[in-house]
């Protein structure tokens, strides 16, 4: 017998309901996703491409399965486990806690209503939006130390005389490379992902070739930036850092990525004709289950509904933490007596770029004793710059905060700067390009009332703000520019007192 009408309006208007008061309760997360996906010099800009494919792989896929809508409570179990760290990443303003769950929060809806054996047929429609939620961004530092690991080992093979630290390549006589964020290859791997998966849910029914394809994808986007790196810091050793491919070449990347897409592609197709073989047996869709909509699958509405509510409650209860313009630090952090102020915030054209911080402080200043002194005249910067809780658009290690200006300055050496009380700064050597003015910084992280000097670790120095008082975060930078002193030195002398003064202030403050 043929189901009524209105029974078969519910089984799509159902799923549609949850997911729209779904969206609508984590709206505020989803509303920093997209801004994300519009800069396009990062690594998620393929994001609305990523969506859209998602939304047509979704229809392809319902238009095949017809799943008929019902009610399944065990799966509030994981639903209700994803919407607390989900409410926990908005009272704590962890924006990774929100966003690493935005995929799981959308299949749990549909769990809820199809169980297991019908909503598993979305996992990969929906799931392949993960591919494009930052939270891979702590792959980074580890990709950029393999990509540096594999040019030291073409560089060695080709007899090139060359020291690295860090993330750092020197090449004495000729300058200084620096795997940067955007140098680790993430942005390939991830595109690369994306293809991979969407050919294989597209071509593919066993789960051994999506898995072949899926490896071999990783492998080739992360070659393919190993080779535009190395033919990037190679163009720039014989040509003596002229080339204007050092500072020009995300096209370069791309072409580079593009043409490992054919080797891939011919190994997917090799893939396909064992799916031809095993089609016969593989190729039953799911039929529609059950006979009609149960009335308690209405029931599955009050969950989600209910989340939509505490979601919107917890970003109010946080409402008075968001940024309401940038304050400034009241604090001495040289010696009056001993340091003279500029008035202005800035020495040799540098100062750092930090993004609308709650609080502030820069200056930069001249040593009293040596006024009349042009060739050993030390002009030094001090910048401290705070964000009272960290959150979305707000937090000291972001894309948009910056040492330096990379296509200014070009780093020459990386070292230690002894900071006094066992604290390590990080500490640089920068060179304008095309001149020989060098300006020298150390820096630090102080986070939640621990010092680090790395951003990854800075990053997860945040963590343990969850069991304490402090979510505060600071970067303190100090920069010194002369023509003949020697400017690590320098450091080394102002950074223990400096760092000292700094953290009193702040113990105070929070």
């Amino acid at each position: 017998m043929e189901r009524p009408a209105s029974e078969k309006t519910a089984h799509w208007f159902l799923p549609v309901a949850l997911l729209a008061a779904l969206i609508a309760g984590i709206w505020p997360a989803l509303e920093v996703l997209g801004g994300r996906w519009l800069k396009f010099d990062e690594s998620y800009s393929h994001g609305y491409l990523v969506l859209l494919v998602s939304l047509l792989l979704s229809i392809r896929k319902w238009r095949a399965v017809r799943p008929v809508a019902g009610c399944y409570p065990f799966w509030l179990i994981p639903f209700a486990a994803a919407a607390a760290l989900y409410l926990a990443g908005s009272i704590l303003l962890v924006e990774a806690f929100q966003q690493v769950v935005i995929v799981p929060l959308m299949l749990g809806v549909l769990l809820l209503i199809w169980g297991w054996r019908q909503a598993s047929a979305f996992f990969l429609p929906v799931g392949i939006l993960f591919f494009a939620i930052p939270v891979w961004d702590y792959l980074s530092w580890p990709l950029q130390l393999i990509t540096v690991a594999f040019n030291q080992l073409l560089l060695s093979w080709l007899g090139i005389e060359f020291t690295v630290e860090g993330v750092f390549v020197y090449f004495p006589g000729v300058g200084a490379f620096e795997i940067a964020h955007g140098c680790s290859g993430l942005r390939y791997l991830l595109v690369g992902m994306t293809l991979a998966t969407l050919y294989s849910e597209l071509n593919y029914q066993r789960v051994i070739s999506r898995i072949y394809l899926l490896c071999a994808a990783v492998l080739l986007a992360l070659l393919a930036n190993w080779i535009r790196v190395f033919v990037i810091i190679y163009v720039g050793y014989e040509s003596n850092m002229t080339s204007s491919l050092i500072w020009e070449h995300d096209y370069f990347g791309w072409w580079v990525f593009a043409g490992t897409l054919v080797p891939l592609f011919f190994f997917a197709h090799r893939l396909e004709r064992k799916e031809v073989v095993r089609g016969a047996s593989d190729s039953g869709a799911l039929a529609s289950m059950g006979s009609g909509l149960s009335s308690r699958g209405w029931l599955m509405v009050i969950p989600v509904v209910s989340f939509g509510a505490l979601a919107w409650a917890a970003e109010w209860s946080v409402a008075d933490e968001k940024y309401r313009g940038t304050a400034s630090h009241n604090l001495e952090v040289l010696p009056a007596t001993e340091w003279l102020p500029l008035f202005r915030d800035s020495v040799a054209g540098w100062q750092p770029s930090v993004r609308r911080p709650d609080r502030q402080f820069t200056g930069a200043f001249l040593e009293r004793g040596r006024l009349g002194s042009e060739d050993g005249r030390e002009e030094v910067f001090v910048g401290l710059y705070t964000y009272d809780w960290q959150r979305p658009g707000g937090e000291v290690v972001q894309y948009e905060n910056h040492l330096y200006d990379s296509e200014v300055l070009i780093p020459e050496q990386t070292f230690a700067v002894p900071a006094g009380d066992g604290i390590v700064l990080g500490g640089l050597k920068l060179r304008y390009r095309m001149s020989e003015t060098r300006v020298y910084l150390a820096y630090g992280y102080y986070v939640e009332s621990f010092w680090e000097s790395e951003e990854l670790r800075a990053k997860l120095a945040q963590l343990p703000g969850i069991f304490n008082s402090r979510s505060d975060a600071s970067l303190l930078v100090i920069g010194v520019s002369c023509q003949s002193c020697d400017g690590r030195e320098v450091l080394e002398r102002l950074a223990p007192s400096v760092r000292h003064r700094v953290q009193g202030h702040l113990d105070s403050l929070f």
